[in-house]
């Protein structure tokens, strides 16, 4: 919701309707459309919609209200890189606010003062960034300074996030104002408003792009395999290897015209939503769906699949989009490089199953995965077959001789979506490396539980996390033995995994409290740049060599984050996310 102290209607629309113009859109006729399943008005920025809708009136307490689509059109950058929100406050001479709510958690407020001077408080879902502003650590929390509030709104604002924003309906815009951005999207009348509409002007498209096209099937769904290799399931596009991925992407950049630089890491992958286009379209033979991908306001494209004849076409959505669509096609699947000189380098995707879930470590040199199919996990050993497991791999840990892992009976399942609980049954069980034999060790009951499992080995002594009647507890097991103390079992795995003493800034992530890159060298992490590393993921992270004090980038490629290393230290064990894993090499410095 954004709102200007003003009462000046006429002025606020001629403020509004020139900066609309100034960056490029026409005005365009309000008419109703069919909201699309991720629609650009909805779910995308300025940058990324190629129409903007804008419904503005009178508010309470001398305030004024614009409610617009996409949602938070005027607290972002436009494209002079200024908030609009301030554009807009120092035309008018006035105070200004955006407040946007995340759930009934999180929130940002972007505040401008009549000089145009914008200050952002609170997070949104991926942190302090907001439309790639950064807000400043010591502004978490959403405030309101200044601007002559009401102390109910702060009073609100101090007891939760979403008791702050009902609060500013409230005082000053009023609830007939809350549900107005989605009348926008569908282009429904908006009583006692003035509505605007704008849109990019009308480019002509390229030709459809030819691609090769086939289709897989997999326990967990069907996959589109484009160009032999890139891939796009239900939720995500991905690419079998950076190399397939530069060739797909530099084909797409070569088609629509755009200069391209590719320095390949491992593809990333994005998020994806595959929808029935909301204009019909004629194809005899071919099924159209519309592709959305990507975070920042995403891209889309249409995607036409002749399944029988094995071909699809690539068309572009919106010729104003043709530098981000390459742009986000590389970041999904060719990545970026990230240092010449780091320890690990040259990583590889390490199974090509689609999985919603996946863990790995290794039992000496051996590397071992396992990832989710429907109730069950595949394993994977290197020197063995991939087997499968009843139940849903959570934990994994290994030695030279055994690995142990946890497997959880998912206690919700919809449709195509599975998930567990802390309380839903688990067990524990330890595979012999050499003879692939898998001996049941742990299983849960009423009172121990351990949905959420962790495991460590300290030698042969295996540690699980687990909880007594809802007490923190550590299990240990040892052969036949068996024993159990109320404690923190990360405190527990520390101590097991020996961290070395006197070292600042150990690697830890949710699952490891450290980790050791073979016997003489362990993981750590710049400090000082946790932005950069949020960003980035292994961009800041460093192999230490706890002899020569050595520090060397961990990996080649932008993204990763280390979670095994081979006894040996010879290989690493990497992830991008919680469903894709890659191995990569260890390389001396002079080589």
């Amino acid at each position: 919701m954004t709102l200007f102290r003003t009462d000046d209607l006429d002025a606020l629309g001629h403020a509004i309707r020139d900066l609309c113009l100034a960056e490029g859109l026409v005005t365009a006729p309000y008419v109703r459309r069919k909201r699309e399943k991720w629609d650009r008005m909805q779910y995308g920025t300025g940058a990324t919609s190629d129409r903007w809708a804008l419904a503005f009136g009178t508010g309470l307490g001398g305030w004024s209200v614009v409610k617009t689509a996409p949602l938070e059109l005027l607290a972002e950058p436009g494209t002079s890189g200024e908030h609009r929100l301030g554009l807009i406050a120092r035309v008018l001479g006035c105070d200004a606010l955006h407040i946007s709510l995340y759930g009934s958690t999180a929130m940002v407020i972007a505040q401008a003062a009549p000089t145009g001077k914008v200050m952002l408080s609170g997070y949104t879902l991926d942190g302090l960034l907001f439309h790639g502003v950064e807000i400043e650590e010591q502004r978490f929390k959403p405030t309101i300074e200044g601007a002559r509030i009401s102390p109910a709104v702060g009073a609100a604002l101090e007891r939760s996030a979403s008791d702050g924003f009902n609060e500013v309906i409230e005082q000053l815009a009023g609830q007939r104002w809350v549900d107005i951005s989605l009348k926008l999207i569908e282009g429904e009348e908006v009583p006692s408003a003035r509505v605007l509409s704008f849109a990019r002007p009308g480019l002509e498209k390229r030709t459809p792009l030819r691609l090769k096209l086939k289709m897989e099937e997999h326990p967990l769904g069907t996959r589109y395999v484009m160009d032999d290799g890139v891939w796009i399931n239900d939720s995500s596009i991905d690419a079998a290897n950076s190399e397939v991925g530069a060739a797909f992407v530099e084909k797409v950049a070569r088609w629509l015209g755009v200069p391209v630089s590719l320095e390949p890491g491992v593809p990333r992958s994005l998020f994806c939503v595959r929808a029935t286009p909301s204009e019909p379209t004629h194809r005899v033979g071919f099924e159209t769906e519309v592709v959305s991908i990507g975070d920042d306001g995403g891209c889309e494209f249409l995607l036409h699949t002749a399944r029988g004849l094995g071909i699809a076409e690539l068309e572009e959505r919106s010729p104003h989009q043709r530098r981000r669509l390459v742009a986000q096609l590389t970041r999904a699947l060719v990545g970026t490089r990230a240092h010449v000189d780091a320890t690990y380098r040259d990583f590889k995707r390490v199974f090509n199953e689609p999985t919603t879930h996946a863990v790995g470590s290794f039992a000496g040199e051996r590397l071992a995965t396992a990832w989710w199919r429907w109730g069950h996990s595949a394993v994977a050993i290197e020197g063995h077959e991939v087997f499968e497991l009843p139940g849903l791999c959570t934990a994994i840990a290994g030695t030279h001789r055994q690995l142990a892992l946890a497997l959880v009976t998912p206690g919700f399942v919809n449709g195509r979506s599975q998930g567990y609980g802390q309380k839903d049954p688990a067990a524990v069980v330890v595979i012999d490396v050499d003879t692939g034999e898998v001996r049941e060790v742990l299983r849960s009951d009423e009172h121990l539980t351990f949905g959420f499992a962790k495991l460590c080995f300290a030698g042969d002594v295996l540690g699980v996390c687990a909880e007594r009647d809802g007490v923190p507890t550590v299990l240990t097991l040892e052969g036949g033995t068996r024993t159990e103390s109320p404690g923190d079992f990360r405190a527990w795995a520390r101590e097991a995994m020996q961290a070395p003493l006197g070292v600042d800034g150990l690697y830890t992530s949710y699952e490891l409290p450290m980790l050791w890159a073979g016997p003489d060298a362990v993981m750590v992490v710049d400090e000082h740049a946790g932005e950069k590393r949020r960003r980035n993921a292994g961009a800041a992270l460093a192999v230490l060599d706890l002899g020569t004090q050595e520090r060397r980038p961990f990996c080649d490629a932008a993204g990763l984050d280390p979670i095994a290393c081979s006894a040996s230290g010879a290989r690493c064990l990497a992830r991008v996310d919680t469903r894709r894993l890659f191995v990569g090499k260890r390389v001396d410095r002079d080589a």
